[in-house]
C-alpha cells in the first residue's frame, strides 16, 4: 500500500518549482530591455532568472531544509527589490531615486515570489508530512501548471515595465519643410505620423504624447542613436513611464522658465546666443552623468532649451544627455528615443560654434567636428509630435513657444 502514497511535501515542492520556473521566464523576458537601460539591471535580471531555474530543479530533486531555506531567502529578496524599486526607486544607475511603474507581468512575478517563499516556510515549519495518494503527484501540479501557464501567457502579452513584446506598427507620413533653424537642427516635417494609436495626456503644456514616426526624415547631420528603427508598440507600463517622465520633468523644470533662475543654477549657453533656439548646459550636472550618475535625473537635466520669441526667451524643453558610449535608458520604450548630431563643430566644453556642410567643409579654429553623445528632449511647448518628439525645426519650436505663457525674460 505504501507505493500508492507520496509525501505531501513532494507535491507542494513540485508546485513551488513550477512557480519558480514562471518567475525565471519573466526575468529572462525583461533582461534584454533592462540591459538597454543599464548593464547592471540586465545582469541582475539574468542572475535572478538562473538562480530561480536552479532552485526549481533542486527543490524537485531534493527538497531539503537547506534548499527550502535558500528558496525563502531568494524569493523574499527578489520581492523586496521589486517593492523598493516601485516605491523608492532603483539604488544605482539611471533609475536611481525614481520609482518605476508597476505592470501586470512584474506584479505577477512578485506574487509568485511571495507564494514560493511562503510555501518554503510552510514546509520548513510543518510538524508532519502527510501521505497523499500518488495520483495527486500528477493532478495537483498539472492544475497549478495550467493556471500558471495561463497567467504567464497574459503577463508576456500585457507586459511589465520594459517587457518588450514587439508588434508591427504602421508607418505614417511626414510633410517636408525647409529647416531654416540654427544650432542643433531638427527634423524636416510639419507633423509626425504615428506608428501606433498612442494618445497619452500629460500635464506638460506640450500636450499629448504620441508615437514617433518610424519613417521620419532626419535633418542633415542628425540621426537616431540606435541604428535599428524603434517600432515596438509600447506596453501599458512603458506608456505610463513616458507620462511620468514628462510630468515630473515639467514639474521640476518649471522654475527654469525664469532664465535668471537657470543661470543661477549653473546653466550656460552652448549654442550661439540670440539664435532662434538656444541650448544651455549645466557643466556640473553633465559631469555627474559622465561620472556614472543617472541620465534621466529630472531634478538635474543636463541641458535646457530656450526659444527667443518677441516676448523674450521661453523655456521649450529639458534635454537629457548621456556620456560617450553611456547608457540610453528608455523607460517609455519607443516613446523615449535618443538622437545624435554628426555635423556640429564642438569645443572642448561642448560648445557649438558651427556646423560642417552647407558650404562649410571645416570647423572654426578651436573646435572639431565630432558626433555628439546621445540626447533626448522632453518638450514643454506644443510642437508636432508631442512632449517626447525626437526634435523639430527651429521655426516650429519658436512658433510653439509663442503660444504658452512665460515670465518676462531677456534674450536667451
Amino acid at each position: 500500500m505504501s507505493g500508492s502514497y507520496v509525501p505531501s511535501s513532494r507535491i507542494i515542492a513540485s508546485c513551488l518549482a513550477l512557480l519558480a520556473v514562471a518567475t525565471a521566464v519573466i526575468h529572462f523576458a525583461v533582461a534584454g530591455s533592462h540591459f538597454q537601460q543599464y548593464w547592471m539591471y540586465g545582469v541582475f535580471m539574468l542572475v535572478v532568472a538562473w538562480l530561480e531555474l536552479l532552485w526549481a530543479a533542486a527543490v524537485i530533486v531534493r527538497p531539503s531544509r537547506l534548499v527550502l531555506g535558500a528558496g525563502v531567502i531568494l524569493n523574499v529578496g527578489v520581492a523586496a527589490v521589486y517593492i523598493i524599486t516601485r516605491t523608492v526607486g532603483d539604488i544605482v544607475g539611471p533609475g536611481a531615486g525614481t520609482p518605476e511603474a508597476a505592470g501586470f507581468g512584474d506584479v505577477l512575478c512578485t506574487v509568485f515570489d511571495v507564494i514560493v517563499a511562503a510555501g518554503c516556510v510552510a514546509l520548513l515549519v510543518a510538524r508532519a508530512d502527510r501521505q497523499i495518494e500518488r495520483r495527486h503527484l500528477l493532478t495537483v501540479p498539472a492544475a497549478v501548471g495550467a493556471v500558471t501557464a495561463t497567467l504567464l501567457s497574459v503577463a508576456l502579452v500585457a507586459g511589465g515595465p520594459e517587457m518588450v513584446m514587439t508588434a508591427s506598427a504602421s508607418a505614417g507620413t511626414i510633410g517636408t519643410t525647409a529647416n531654416n533653424g540654427s544650432g542643433m537642427a531638427g527634423m524636416n516635417g510639419t507633423s509626425h505620423g504615428t506608428t501606433a494609436a498612442i494618445h497619452l495626456a500629460t500635464t506638460s503644456p506640450a500636450g499629448y504624447i504620441t508615437m514617433p514616426d518610424a519613417s521620419m526624415q532626419m535633418a542633415a547631420g542628425m540621426k537616431m542613436a540606435s541604428p535599428v528603427a524603434c517600432t515596438a508598440t509600447p506596453t501599458a507600463s512603458q506608456q505610463q513611464a513616458a507620462v511620468t517622465l514628462v510630468n515630473t520633468s515639467w514639474q521640476d523644470s518649471k522654475k527654469y522658465q525664469s532664465l535668471a533662475a537657470a543661470k543661477a543654477a549653473g546653466y550656460i549657453p552652448i549654442t550661439p546666443v540670440a539664435a532662434p533656439v538656444v541650448h544651455y548646459l549645466n557643466p556640473a550636472y553633465y559631469r555627474d552623468t559622465v561620472l556614472g550618475g543617472p541620465v534621466l535625473n529630472v531634478a538635474q537635466p543636463q541641458s535646457l532649451v530656450y526659444a527667443n520669441t518677441p516676448k523674450g526667451a521661453v523655456l521649450v524643453a529639458a534635454m537629457f544627455i548621456t556620456s560617450k558610449h553611456g547608457p540610453t535608458p528608455q523607460p517609455g520604450g519607443c516613446l523615449t528615443q535618443y538622437h545624435v548630431h554628426t555635423n556640429l563643430c564642438l569645443t572642448k566644453s561642448l560648445g557649438v560654434v558651427g556646423a560642417v556642410g552647407q558650404g562649410n567643409s571645416t570647423c572654426p579654429p578651436g573646435s572639431v567636428n565630432r558626433a555628439t553623445p546621445p540626447m533626448m528632449h522632453v518638450w514643454f511647448v506644443p510642437i508636432p509630435g508631442g512632449p517626447t518628439a525626437i526634435d523639430a525645426p527651429d521655426q516650429q519650436v519658436v512658433q510653439a513657444a509663442e503660444t504658452v505663457p512665460s515670465p518676462a525674460n531677456g534674450t536667451a
